[in-house]
């Protein structure tokens, strides 16, 4: 059972249980103590009873020895079993104290069937607005530019693509003038590796990955215990970018890693650039589960002191109330099933000084970074990727994480198999959106995660497939 070792061994040997937990009308996980609060002197006191009441008593004088030896030990040790061990010793004040600065106060709240509580919170009591270059900031309520004015270069190629939809929607809607925001809770905070860096990368060295185009060298910055498989432009200024993500719901191995599809903006250099991020995601550290979920992120160095995911730090603006930020997407695409994908796009408003975020589904504004919050991205990026991330403390080592990206499978895969980016585009000066040309797919872990432009007939434009899963025959 378990490990095969018997339970006092303890960690890292034996097989054990982390914060079980249940839910009753208060609508909050509390900690069962109702089902352990037996204590170790109590349940071995039991067994003896449960002894000096059988018949075999006479024979069975070395089993009570033992237990009275273990009675003693339980005694003099005073360790109760049922009591819950805090990963942040002495912190319990500032885990409810960050509680407290993470959830704002809400107008209506909304209990999801995927487990989310979701808050409806004033749009201008949002936390964004906590941000000290932001205290005097007024809010846009929509763009300056017409944001139906979509790229009429495109053609959709998706007839077997639908777009994506988000499990709260089932169980109620925020009202005019809020904003939904996914309420933290008390055990997420306990499940992430550091309360000060819940909502944020874990940074680590990051590694310079040099790389020529239009004769000119770039510098793309990844975190030693990242890896990507992206289609990765650069050379020119870009105020803008879009694509269509097929979604998917691929294995995370560990609670401390996470797997996203998505599109990156960037500026700056390699080891302190300014990144905005977006797409979908599966990170248990911050959500606590396994779903797969629309997410932001954004740094303005390299995720060292700034930046979070969605709306966990104050920066990003949000004005749309039926967006939720970091809920469920559903349906999630099957293996040679029915495809589902995201459309979202980045684009740089110049009269706002912002950078609106839209969901190109049914051209909603879900919101802005404000320009201020950036030093390189202040006006323009200068790369732009599409594709998939890995995070594992156990990237580039043996055994390697298996931990997927995209849909498990490798890009050679293709469609209903391997996940994809239909239709990447950049917007330059022109105003207009085109294919990123030159560009080129960027992928440092080919054994273990793959990416490949491929159209499936000549003179076509292709589709980026990208994914893998992670630990494999050739990735040990």
């Amino acid at each position: 059972m378990g490990s095969g070792r018997f339970a006092n061994e303890h960690y890292s040997m034996a097989s054990y249980i982390k914060q079980p937990r249940m839910r009753d009308y208060s609508m909050t996980y509390k900690y069962t103590e109702d089902l352990v609060n037996a204590s170790r002197l109590q349940v071995l006191y039991i067994l003896l009873l449960k002894m000096l009441l059988s018949n075999f008593m006479i024979t069975r004088v070395k089993e009570m020895v033992i237990l009275l030896a273990l009675l003693y030990i339980a005694s003099s040790s005073g360790v109760v079993v049922g009591k819950q061990s805090n990963p942040f010793p002495g912190e319990e004040l500032p885990v409810e104290e960050k509680l407290r600065l993470l959830n704002k106060p809400s107008v209506k709240s909304i209990q999801s069937e995927d487990g989310d509580i979701i808050d409806c919170v004033d749009l201008y009591k949002q936390p964004a607005l906590d941000h000290p270059l932001l205290k005097n900031h007024s809010i846009r309520i929509s763009p300056s530019f017409d944001p139906t004015n979509v790229d009429s270069s495109t053609t959709s190629i998706l007839n077997y693509s639908l777009p994506f939809s988000q499990v709260w929607h089932r169980s109620g809607s925020c009202p005019d003038g809020t904003i939904p925001i996914r309420r933290v809770l008390k055990h997420h905070l306990l499940n992430a590796s550091s309360l000060e860096r819940y909502g944020r990368k874990n940074t680590n060295v990051i590694t310079k990955h040099d790389f020529r185009m239009l004769e000119h060298t770039f510098a793309v910055g990844i975190e030693h215990y990242h890896t990507a498989a992206a289609l990765i432009t650069a050379g020119y200024s870009y105020i803008g970018a879009k694509a269509d993500i097929n979604v998917w719901n691929p294995r995370v191995e560990a609670d401390n890693e996470y797997s996203t599809a998505q599109i990156w903006l960037r500026n700056g250099p390699f080891n302190n650039s300014d990144t905005i991020e977006f797409g979908w995601i599966v990170n248990p550290s911050v959500y606590g589960d396994r779903q797969t979920r629309l997410f932001i992120y954004w740094t303005n160095d390299s995720g060292k002191s700034t930046g979070c995911f969605d709306l966990l730090c104050p920066g990003f603006v949000q004005v749309n109330k039926d967006i939720l930020l970091g809920g469920t997407i559903y349906p999630t695409s099957a293996i040679h099933g029915q495809q589902y994908h995201i459309s979202l796009e980045v684009v740089r408003d110049f009269d706002q000084n912002v950078w609106w975020l839209i969901s190109r589904t049914d051209n909603i504004m879900i919101g802005y970074w404000p320009c201020d919050i950036f030093s390189y991205l202040y006006n323009i990026a200068v790369i732009v990727e599409w594709g998939g991330d890995v995070y594992s403390p156990r990237m580039h080592q043996e055994p390697h994480t298996a931990t997927a990206m995209g849909s498990s499978n490798f890009a050679s895969d293709h469609w209903s198999f391997a996940c994809f980016i239909h239709q990447p585009r950049i917007r330059d000066y022109s105003m207009t959106y085109k294919y990123p040309y030159p560009s080129f797919p960027f992928t440092p872990d080919v054994n273990c995660y793959s990416g490949e432009n491929y159209a499936e007939m000549l003179f076509t434009e292709p589709l980026f497939y990208f994914g893998g899963p992670g630990r494999n025959l050739y990735c040990p």
